[in-house]
């Protein structure tokens, strides 16, 4: 059973997901917001603006994948099929584990700095797995992510639906945990497909 947060998260990352301007997608991020690539550690970001460029690069499909059988500089072009998404709250495991100082050290935090912020702030987690439904298995995408979520203060002109009171949930960390081919695993917990 979702509490009343995660099920307000999950709302917010549904709108999220339906929204078409990628810049207006950056209003779900926090402005302080950082991303982590366990696969690809290059693939870090420190600042909204550049994970929301990242979304304009996976528009034109530039996206850097890992797997066995292609090199992490080759990119990805994503096929015009219906992406589809599973979301869920941590599992206690996860919610305590940043990966390692190797991958961190991109955003200028160790997992325990990453652990201690998480619990300072009152993160919540979400696990999400995305794919694009009816793609064959080597021609699609499959990203395994773990977002996190903090209420914050909202700069004016960033407001959005559900915000009170000048506060709301914001994206503040993106920790991608897979990066490549679909692999059978996608939707494997049983969970409700979402588009």
């Amino acid at each position: 059973m979702l509490s009343p947060v995660e099920a307000r998260i999950q709302k917010i990352y549904h709108s999220y997901r339906h929204t078409s301007k990628v810049d207006q997608k950056g209003l779900f991020f926090s402005p302080t917001c950082v991303q982590i690539c366990r696969p690809i550690p290059d693939y870090a970001a420190t600042t909204r603006g550049q994970i929301v460029q990242y979304l304009k690069d996976a528009q034109e499909g530039n996206v850097p994948v890992d797997s066995a059988t292609a090199p992490p500089s080759e990119t990805f072009i994503p096929p015009k099929d219906s992406g589809v998404y599973t979301i869920r709250p941590l599992h206690p495991t996860e919610a305590t584990d940043f990966s390692l100082s190797t991958i961190t050290s991109s955003i200028h935090l160790t997992p325990l700095q990453l652990l201690q912020k998480s619990r300072d702030e009152g993160w919540i987690g979400m696990r999400v797995d995305l794919w694009d439904e009816g793609a064959a298995t080597n021609d699609s995408l499959l990203v395994k992510v773990q977002y996190w979520w903090r209420k914050e203060e909202i700069q004016v002109g960033e407001e959005m639906e559900g915000d009170e009171n000048g506060e709301g949930w914001r994206q503040c960390l993106h920790d991608i945990m897979y990066l490549g081919p679909k692999d059978g695993t996608e939707g494997e917990e049983g969970l409700e497909v979402r588009e």
